[in-house]
Formats: structure tokens, C-alpha cells, sequence
């Protein structure tokens, strides 16, 4: 037997030992195998159980690497390697049994693509695959075929029974043995598996979606004077997009069952004008709209927003956050209940038992990802007893990755703002090593002396011992020290919510010029005078964040810059990751390539947010198999309400989106 790489052979167990060492319930057993060329030793640490297995004259199988180990005076040596026992006539049984006869002349753990299974207590990863070959070869073919057409639109895929053996058993069904095809997603066994899972689950979600489109929901038409009243209210002419989008909710409010809208856009694409709008229409039909904010800093950006534009409506707005208490909250919930509040703009405060409304018929969400659906849930339960459901619109200012808007967002209408409203400025980026960090405090210095402001963005309040980043707290002290008479203020999460708001109503009004912050500026911070955007660390951030947080600047008139700082430990695929910013100011591209390395859980920034958890789909590389899914699921529902799939055999159940 030769020294070398990782190895399996076949061989007897000439003798075998097992040696008790002064270290107190620690072991060795050694046995010495000849294979027909030579003897390999194979040593375990502490697995005194193999004294009754491994015994003189019995022939097994190993996997491992065999070296010229000096501790062990002479010959070849594996420790710990992976072992199988052989047994005369499997071959026969092999032959004999039809499918996965080929798997079961071979050892199933050794010498092989074997199959990684997550640890069971009491069960072994050796007996388990063995369990789980004793049901494939036995009982996979009495599984059920839920996918009877298999041509589709391209080659024939193979049948459930076959692609969960060569998913297990690479080899097994007449397949590869080679595990290439599974980990480049090639394999049509892969394939067949995938196309189920997906089907199920959009099988689910239309369901799903048919069964709410039963329910009653407000009737809201606009006549020629809401129109007129609606105009009326507006500081500036909308783009080509909101009038579509406008277009699209209002034909939605008019059929009497539940809108379910997500309206995507990018930065400063003109959303919360939407919104506004939609709730005017509603009060003018006589009823109520909830506008939820994850934050209370967005909440009351929106707020500021809405009383503005509503100044001369003759609707009544009220801000509802955890800061409102006391005889004025006690005021305002009794204004709620009795109708006389016709949109209240908040926080999770909202969700909480004792906001009532009369006749709640629009809720609008905004920065949907950072809410689960038990949430919306519940702000859809305070509708009235009257059996109608209110409509949904969710905002989002991250772009959803179409891929991802097939699943996550699979069960609602798409709208999406794609024009930017007249003076939004493009933001000129550059990605430089953390060198570049005096230049660029000059860049800020001479930004500043001619009326601009600027932000600085790291990613943590307070140092790490374990964190390699820049921290706030610290790094002000340098950046005043860089910019010596200039007004700079801090914000971070752990600042009380009072002084974050004084501090970023300061920097809104031009009393500060340098605005050191973490995170929290990432949303409803709209400073039209900020024109530098300076962010720290930039390789600790996601793409999709990094392009949220320079939409704080190009606000307003002036050019703008964003500079992306990375450290002296970014890898070299941290840096090309952060080329992408460089190259496109498109959030739809900056999203897709953020799904791409990062996953959708990640991408979105929290895993919390009601991303499927697919066993073996996968929603970047598969999302080809996810349209086909989508337009199959809709042709079987087309023909039978009742289609297939009642009964979740890949997916968990768990992973379809809960009702609203």
C-alpha cells in the first residue's frame, strides 16, 4: 500500500489490540490490516467499542490517509479512518434487489460520495445510512409521483424514487457517481427534486392568494372631486412611474377584495407620496389608514412629511410612538376609536391592544423586510367587525431581487418606481483603501467650506475586542481632530431617542456640518444640503445597505460623493464586492448582485423576514426552475382548485407564508 492522498482499500484484520494509557479513560486500539500488497495499522482514539467489531479474520473496508507516522517506529498508519465491514454475498443480494443494486455491492460510508446527515442522538452516521439505503432500495418506489407531466418545456426529468437515491447514493439510479453534478447544479436528479419543491410551494402560495381574493375588502373610488382634491394636494408634478403605480392601487381599491401590494423603489424614488395619496382617498371614502415605520426616527420623518402635506387637507394625521404617553396618548386613541384621526402614522406601537380603530380600510408598511407576518397580522386584525379586509401596501426602499419577489413576495402584486423625481442628483462613487481616509477628510473639509454637509458612517457604537472595525464613540475624536472648528454631532442606537432627534434635526438644519453616525441614518434621514457620504469599513456592510446608505445623499442640487473605506483585512473578494457600487447607482442590480454572494436571508438583512428556508431549491441559482414552478402551479389550479400538493413532502409547512 502506498504513502499518499486519502485512499480506499480492502483488507483483513490480521490482529488487534486495545491499550489502556496512564491518561485516565483514555484509549487506543490499534489492528493491523493487510490488504494483499502490504499491512496498514489503524489507530482510534478512545473507541474502546471496536474491540468487539474489528476482530482477526473479518474483512472491512477503510478510507483514510496512510503516512510514515515516526511515532509509530515503522510502517504505514491512518488514524482514525472511515470503516465498513464486508460482507461475502452482498454482491449477490445486490444483483438481486433491482434499484440501487450497484450502491449495494459497495461500502455505503467508504470510497464513495457518501451522504452528511445531521447528528441523531443514539444513531450513528454509518447505521443511519445504512437505515436510509434500507428504505430507498425497499420503499422509494411506493412514494407518491406528484409530478406526472415530466417533459415540461425541456428534457424529461427522472421520477422521485430515482432522484432521492442518487441524491443520497450518487451512482445508485444510473447516474454519476462523481458529486460534480450536484455541487454545479447540473444533475437532473437535482433538478427533479428542485422542480417539486418549488412547485409545492407556489402551489401553496396561489392557493393562498385565491382564497383571499374571496374575502370582502372597502370599496374606494375616487369621483372628480377626490381627484380634484387630490391634486390639490400635491407640491409637484408626478413622474411617468407614480402615475402607474397610482393607476395600478386604484384599480386594486376598486374591486372590493384586499389589495395585497408590495411597491418597490429605489432611494428617493418618490414612495411616501404614493402612500399619502392612497390614504387621502381612503378618508375620503370614510375610512382609516395605519402607515407602520420599523423605527420611530422613519416614523416621524414620514410624519413631518404628512403633516406637511396634509396642512390644508382638512384630514387629521397624529404620530403614535412608544415617546407619545400619559394624558396624550390617552387623547389620541380616543380620537382613533371614534373615527376622528383619519391616518396615524407609528411604530410597532401600533400593534398594541389598546389602538382601536372605527373603520381601518388601508395599512401601509413601510420597510417591509424589518417586519415578520405575524405583524402584519395583527394591524390587519384591528379592522372593524363588519367581516371586510383592510388593503395592504408594503413599501420597500431595498430593491427586491426579482427571484426573490417569486418567493418572498410571491403571494402580492408588484409595483415597482423605476424614474427618480426631478432633482435627484447622481452620487459619484469610489472604493479606496482606509490610506485614502486624510484625503478624504480634505475632500469633506473643502465640501463643507462651500455649504455642503457630510456623513460619516461605522459600522460599531463602541469598540471590539473581537470586532476588527472602526467604532464611533472613538472615531469622532480623529474626525474632529481632521476637522478642527468645524460643528460635528453623533448619532447611534444607543443614544437616547430625545437627543438623536435634536442632534439629526441639527444636522437637518444646517446648525452641524459633519454628522458621525452608525446604521441608524440607513433610513428616513432626508438632509437635501448633505452632498458626502464617507463610510468605514465598507467591507462590513452588505451591498444593499452600502447603496441604501449613500441614497442619504444626491438629495437635493448640489454634486455628490460617496466614498467606501475598506480595511487593511478585507479580502481581496470584499474589495471586488465593493466594485459593485462603483460601477451602477441601479438598487435592482446592487440587490441581485447582493442576493448572488450573499443569500436571501442576509441579502435582506435579516433572516427573520419570511424568507422560505428551502431544503433543496436554491433561489439564486434555481430561480429558472422557480418561474417554470410558478407558471405550472398556475395552469394546475386553473384546472383544479383542488390540485395536488395538500400534503408538504419537501418543504416544510412551516415555510409558507403565514395569511395576513
Amino acid at each position: 500500500m502506498p504513502e499518499g492522498p486519502a485512499t480506499t482499500v480492502k483488507g483483513e484484520i490480521l490482529s488487534a489490540r486495545l491499550i489502556r494509557t496512564r491518561k485516565r479513560g483514555f484509549t487506543i486500539f490499534e489492528a493491523i490490516l493487510d490488504d494483499g500488497t502490504g499491512t496498514v495499522r489503524l489507530v482510534f482514539f478512545n473507541q474502546p467499542y471496536l474491540q468487539r467489531w474489528m476482530v482477526p479474520k473479518k474483512v472491512f473496508w477503510v478510507y483514510g490517509v496512510a503516512t510514515q507516522a515516526a511515532r509509530y517506529r515503522r510502517g504505514l498508519v491512518m488514524e482514525n479512518p472511515q470503516i465498513e465491514e464486508f460482507f461475502e454475498g452482498r454482491e449477490e443480494e445486490g444483483k438481486s434487489s433491482g434499484g440501487m443494486g450497484g450502491a449495494a455491492t459497495d461500502p455505503l460510508s467508504v470510497g464513495r460520495v457518501v451522504p452528511i446527515y445531521r447528528k441523531l442522538p443514539a444513531l450513528t452516521p454509518r447505521a443511519r445510512r445504512g437505515l436510509v439505503f434500507h428504505l430507498l432500495r425497499n420503499f422509494a418506489d411506493h412514494l407518491p409521483e406528484r409530478i406526472h407531466d415530466r417533459t415540461g418545456e425541456g428534457p424529461k426529468l427522472p421520477s422521485l424514487s430515482e432522484s432521492l437515491r442518487e441524491a443520497h447514493f450518487p451512482g445508485s439510479a444510473g447516474g454519476t457517481a462523481d458529486a460534480e453534478p450536484w455541487t454545479s447544479r447540473t444533475s437532473p436528479y437535482l433538478h427533479r427534486l428542485v422542480y417539486e419543491e418549488f412547485l409545492e410551494f407556489q402551489v401553496g402560495l396561489q392557493r393562498r392568494r385565491r382564497e383571499r381574493a374571496a374575502d370582502p375588502a372597502p370599496l374606494l373610488a375616487a369621483d372628480d372631486a377626490i381627484r380634484a382634491r387630490l391634486k390639490a394636494l400635491l407640491p409637484f408634478a408626478l413622474t411617468g412611474a407614480q402615475k402607474r403605480v397610482i393607476r395600478e392601487i386604484g384599480a386594486d381599491f376598486r374591486r372590493g377584495t384586499p389589495m395585497r401590494r408590495l411597491l418597490q423603489g429605489d432611494v428617493g424614488s418618490g414612495k411616501t407620496i404614493v402612500a399619502v395619496l392612497s390614504a387621502v382617498l381612503a378618508a375620503a371614502c370614510g375610512f382609516q389608514t395605519a402607515l407602520m415605520a420599523p423605527t420611530e426616527i422613519l416614523a416621524e420623518q414620514h410624519a413631518a412629511t404628512i403633516f406637511r402635506l396634509l396642512a390644508k387637507s382638512g384630514l387629521v394625521p397624529a404620530l403614535l410612538t412608544g415617546r407619545v404617553k400619559g394624558k396624550a396618548r390617552v387623547a389620541l386613541l380616543d380620537q382613533l376609536a371614534g373615527g376622528r384621526i383619519n391616518l396615524l402614522i407609528g411604530t410597532h406601537a401600533l400593534l398594541e391592544d389598546p389602538v382601536e380603530f372605527l373603520r381601518l380600510g388601508l395599512i401601509v408598511i413601510d420597510e417591509q423586510h424589518r417586519f415578520g407576518v405575524a405583524q402584519r397580522t395583527a394591524l390587519s386584525g384591528k379592522a372593524d367587525d363588519t367581516g371586510r379586509k383592510p388593503h395592504l401596501l408594503v413599501m420597500s426602499a431595498t430593491p427586491i431581487p426579482r427571484s426573490l419577489a417569486l418567493t418572498l413576495y410571491g403571494d402580492l402584486d408588484v409595483s415597482t418606481l423605476d424614474e427618480k423625481p426631478p432633482g435627484r442628483t447622481p452620487v459619484a462613487t469610489r472604493v479606496l483603501p482606509e490610506s485614502g481616509r486624510s484625503g478624504s477628510f480634505r475632500e469633506i473639509e473643502a465640501e463643507v467650506r462651500a455649504g455642503g454637509q457630510a456623513y460619516v458612517v461605522v459600522p460599531l457604537i463602541e469598540e471590539s475586542d473581537k470586532i476588527e472595525a472602526r467604532a464611533v464613540e472613538k472615531h469622532v475624536e480623529e474626525i474632529r481632530r481632521a476637522l478642527p472648528g468645524r460643528r460635528i454631532g453623533v448619532v447611534h442606537g444607543r443614544i437616547p431617542p430625545e437627543e438623536r432627534e435634536r442632534t439629526m434635526g441639527e444636522f437637518a438644519a444646517g446648525r452641524l456640518d459633519v454628522l458621525a453616525a452608525t446604521t441608524v441614518i440607513e433610513v428616513g434621514v432626508d438632509v437635501p444640503n448633505a452632498s458626502y457620504m464617507l463610510i468605514e469599513n465598507a467591507e462590513r456592510f452588505g451591498l444593499a445597505q452600502l447603496h441604501q446608505l449613500r441614497g442619504r445623499v444626491g438629495r437635493g442640487r448640489r454634486a455628490s460623493r460617496c466614498v467606501l473605506l475598506f480595511g487593511a483585512k478585507a479580502s481581496p473578494e470584499s474589495r471586488e464586492r465593493l466594485g459593485v457600487l462603483e460601477k451602477t447607482d441601479d438598487g435592482f442590480v446592487v440587490a441581485e448582485e447582493d442576493l448572488r454572494r450573499r443569500g436571501p436571508g442576509d441579502a435582506l438583512g435579516t433572516r427573520q423576514s419570511g424568507v422560505p428556508l428551502f431544503r433543496v431549491g436554491d433561489l439564486v441559482r434555481d430561480v429558472a426552475w422557480m418561474k417554470r414552478a410558478r407558471d405550472e402551479a398556475s395552469r394546475l389550479l386553473a384546472r383544479n382548485a383542488d390540485a395536488p400538493f395538500r400534503t408538504p413532502l419537501l418543504l416544510r409547512a412551516a415555510d409558507l407564508p403565514a395569511g395576513d
